[in-house]
C-alpha cells in the first residue's frame, strides 16, 4: 500500500491538474450546450478512461520500448495498416474518410498514429544521434513520416498531415541539422506544397485558404465559420454570457462549437477571464513538459516528451489560430478540450508513458542518491 501511495505521489500532478482544468471546462460547455447532455457524458466517459489510462502506463517500464526497436516498428506497422484499411471500411464525416465506426462510438486511427509516429523518430534519432546530420539519417526518418502522410492526405485529412509533417521537421531540428540543410529542406517543402495545391488538394480544401485570405469574397460560404467564431470570441466580453447562454452556440451560428471551434464556445460563455484560465492551464503543460525533457535520463526519452510538445503545440496553435481568424480552418481538434475520444485517449496514452519516464527517473535519482550516501 505504501508503495503504491509513493508512486502516485510522483506523479506529475501540476501537469496532471492543468490538463484535468481544461478537460472541465470543455466538459461543462458541452453540459450546457448539450439538450440532452449526451456529449457531457461521452466525454466524461472517455476522460475516466484517459485517467485510467494515464496511471496504468505510470507503471509500465517505458524502457521496454526504448531497448525494442522490434515492439516500436510493430507499433508503426499496426498504425499504418490500420490507416490504410480505412480506404475500404472508414466511416466518411464532413468529407473525411477518417473513422471506424464501432456502434455509437467512431475511432481516428490517425491520432495514435501521431504518438507512434514520435516513437518510431525518437527511436530512429536517439540510436544515430551523433550521425543525425548525414543525409541519409533525414532521408529515411522523412520516409517514415512520408508514409503516414501520404495515407493521411488521401483520406483527406490535409491537418493531421500538416501535424505529422511538424512532428518530422521538429524533431529532425531538435536532433540537430546543419543551416543549409533545413534551408535545403524548406526549399523542397514549398515545392511539395506547390504541388500539393495543385494536384493534390480537393476544390473545398482550397476554398478554405482562398477564404482565409480573402473573406470578403465569399461571406455566406468558405468564410462563414470562420467570421462566426470570430463573433463569438468577441461577443463573451470579459465575463462572457454565462454556461449554456452563447447566442452563437445555442443557435447554431457557430458550426462544430463541440470540436473546431470550441475555444470560440468558451469565450463567448465563459468571457476573456475564462480565456486566460485556458491559456494559463496550457501554459503550465507546455511548462511541465518541456521541464520533463530537459530534465529527460537519456535522448530517446528526451525526444519522444519534445515530439508529444510539439504535436500538443501545433493542435493548439492551429485551432486556436483558426478560431482568431488568424489561420485557415483545418478540422483540428484542441486537445483535452475539444469533444472525442480518439485524440483524448492518444494523449493520455502519451501523458502515461511520460508519466513513467518521469516515475522512473525520480526512483533512479533516489538509488543513485543513497549509493552516493552510502
Amino acid at each position: 500500500m505504501n508503495k503504491l501511495v509513493n508512486h502516485l505521489k510522483c506523479l506529475d500532478w501540476a501537469l496532471l491538474g492543468a490538463i484535468a482544468l481544461i478537460f472541465l471546462m470543455g466538459l461543462l460547455t458541452f453540459y450546457g450546450n448539450s439538450g440532452d447532455h449526451a456529449l457531457f457524458w461521452r466525454q466524461l466517459t472517455f476522460g475516466l478512461a484517459g485517467l485510467a489510462i494515464i496511471i496504468g502506463l505510470s507503471f509500465f517500464d517505458w524502457r521496454i520500448i526504448r531497448d525494442n526497436s522490434w515492439l516500436v516498428f510493430f507499433f508503426y506497422a499496426i498504425a499504418a495498416a490500420l490507416l490504410f484499411i480505412l480506404f475500404g471500411v472508414g466511416e466518411k464525416v464532413r468529407g473525411v474518410v477518417s473513422w471506424f465506426k464501432f456502434g455509437a462510438f467512431n475511432f481516428e486511427p490517425v491520432e495514435i498514429a501521431k504518438v507512434i509516429l514520435v516513437l518510431v523518430l525518437a527511436k530512429y534519432f536517439s540510436s544515430r544521434f551523433l550521425e543525425s546530420r548525414r543525409w541519409s539519417n533525414i532521408i529515411v526518418s522523412g520516409l517514415y513520416a512520408g508514409v503516414l502522410v501520404v495515407m493521411v492526405l488521401t483520406h483527406p485529412d490535409l491537418g493531421s498531415a500538416v501535424i505529422l509533417m511538424a512532428v518530422w521537421l521538429g524533431l529532425v531540428l531538435i536532433s540537430g541539422i546543419k543551416a543549409r540543410q533545413f534551408l535545403l529542406i524548406m526549399i523542397l517543402a514549398a515545392a511539395a506544397g506547390t504541388f500539393l495545391w495543385n494536384y493534390g488538394l480537393k476544390d473545398y480544401q482550397k476554398d478554405r485558404v482562398v477564404s482565409f485570405l480573402y473573406p470578403e469574397r465569399d461571406p455566406l460560404g468558405g468564410a462563414y465559420q470562420g467570421q462566426q467564431a470570430i463573433i463569438a470570441v468577441g461577443s463573451g466580453g470579459w465575463w462572457g454570457k454565462g454556461l449554456g447562454q452563447g447566442t452563437q452556440t445555442r443557435l447554431g451560428f457557430l458550426p462544430e462549437y463541440q470540436t473546431d471551434f470550441i475555444f470560440a464556445a468558451i469565450a463567448e460563455e465563459w468571457g476573456w477571464i475564462g480565456v486566460l484560465i485556458l491559456l494559463a492551464g496550457w501554459l503550465v503543460i507546455f511548462f511541465r513538459l518541456s521541464q520533463g525533457a530537459l530534465g529527460a535520463p537519456d535522448n530517446f526519452s528526451r525526444l519522444f516528451i519534445s515530439g508529444i510538445i510539439i504535436i500538443l503545440g501545433a493542435h493548439f496553435l492551429i485551432n486556436v489560430g483558426a478560431n482568431l481568424g488568424l489561420m485557415p480552418i483545418t478540422g483540428i481538434p484542441l486537445v483535452f478540450v475539444s469533444y472525442g475520444g480518439s485524440n483524448l485517449v492518444s494523449m493520455c496514452v502519451a501523458i502515461g508513458l511520460i508519466q513513467s519516464i518521469r516515475i522512473r527517473s525520480l526512483s533512479r535519482g533516489a538509488e543513485l542518491k543513497v549509493v552516493e550516501w552510502e
